[in-house]
């Protein structure tokens, strides 16, 4: 293949590889898996020419400044970054050529300043740009997150071929890739929506920066080549703002991703395939807040004992009054070793806010 991730994990290391010349472009390392893509590249004969970071990331360390080091080749980065260790850096419509390949470089900020993508090998390498499905896209509430900046540059994809494969810097769903034509379809941030529309969209969902989020903003930018000083968190999708906002960790039980009303409403109105999970108690199932049609009822305190009777195979969509018992119950679910979960934001209020169908 011509281009393969290389983690396995919720980070997404992306390797493109030259089948003429065997040069290869690493997109994205890791600190901590430096060393291992380096071993990687050498036992498969491949020759490093870049190492490339789509932006300045708040969720890991990068490994692009030791790569850059180890194997003598650029760090490239777009020509707008404030990262001190830059080799090379990158305009926007910009090519790099390497073999048979050639990436066009895309600024697309609105994550962050300098975010960019890469389009070519039939893909879109996006960093956090754009995530998959209701994941949506990286966050933009961090420092440098400009939400009409971000609405600019999905229009600069807007014209590009459908059947282009999507590869995200993010996937907490277990996912690598998907297409731009689904993308269209399933993730929220691709919904048509004016400027102001879509700035409010992104507004609702803003969580704010975690502190360790800035400490490893600043070692990035720094470029750092150890982890000392710096605490991430495990099993965190910090970057992830989802169809809603990813919900607060609590107690450290981690994160999972949130649907807003109205991406519901569209999702199920082109009869998409979901299992829709009320797990308020009985009596409020037709109450005045009614329900959503069909809807599988089973209280919070019985989802982790009746978890079986959820049906498998499609993704999940967690319902309550307000949210949190929704979370509570996608939680358990999660631990019972389902995935595709989401949890509707701001339950059944934020559904009849809306004024969307409701069944009493």
């Amino acid at each position: 293949m011509a281009i393969r991730e290389l983690n396995g994990g919720d980070c997404k290391t992306w390797l493109y590889a030259s089948e003429k010349t065997r040069e290869a472009v690493i997109v994205d390392p890791l600190l901590e898996r430096a060393q291992a893509v380096l071993e990687l590249l050498r036992s498969e004969g491949l020759k490093p020419v870049l190492a490339v970071d789509t932006h300045v990331h708040a969720d890991h360390l990068s490994g692009a400044r030791w790569l850059s080091e180890k194997a003598g080749v650029p760090l490239a980065m777009h020509e707008g970054t404030k990262v001190a260790c830059v080799t090379r850096r990158l305009k926007d419509g910009e090519t790099l050529a390497f073999g048979e390949l050639a990436l066009t470089v895309l600024h697309t900020p609105g994550h962050t300043t300098d975010s960019l993508s890469l389009h070519g090998a039939g893909a879109l390498a996006t960093g956090d740009f754009l995530f998959l499905g209701a994941l949506g896209a990286g966050r933009l509430d961090l420092p440098g997150g400009d939400s009409a900046a971000h609405f600019r540059s999905l229009g600069k994809i807007s014209q590009l071929a459908g059947a282009l494969e999507v590869l995200p810097g993010h996937d907490y769903a277990g996912r690598q890739r998907s297409t731009l034509a689904a993308e269209r379809r399933d993730n929220p941030v691709l919904s048509p929506r004016g400027l102001e529309q879509y700035r409010a969209w992104w507004e609702a969902r803003k969580m704010g920066p975690a502190d360790w989020m800035k400490a490893v903003v600043l070692a990035n930018l720094e470029g750092r080549l150890t982890a000392e000083g710096v605490a991430i968190p495990k099993g965190v999708s910090a970057c992830a703002s989802g169809g809603g906002a990813c919900a607060a960790p609590t107690h450290g039980e981690g994160e999972l991703p949130q649907l807003a009303s109205v991406d519901l409403a569209r999702m199920l109105a082109e009869k998409r395939e979901l299992t829709l999970l009320d797990c308020r108690e009985p009596e409020e199932y037709t109450d005045e807040l009614g329900h959503i049609a069909g809807t599988l009822l089973i209280p919070v305190g019985e989802v982790a004992e009746r978890h079986r009777e959820v049906p498998t195979g499609k993704p999940i969509v967690s319902i309550c009054r307000s949210g949190k018992r929704a979370l509570r119950a996608a939680l358990a679910l999660k631990a019972a070793g389902r995935t595709d979960i989401w949890v509707l934001t701001g339950g059944m209020i934020a559904w009849n806010e809306a004024k969307l169908p409701v069944e009493r």
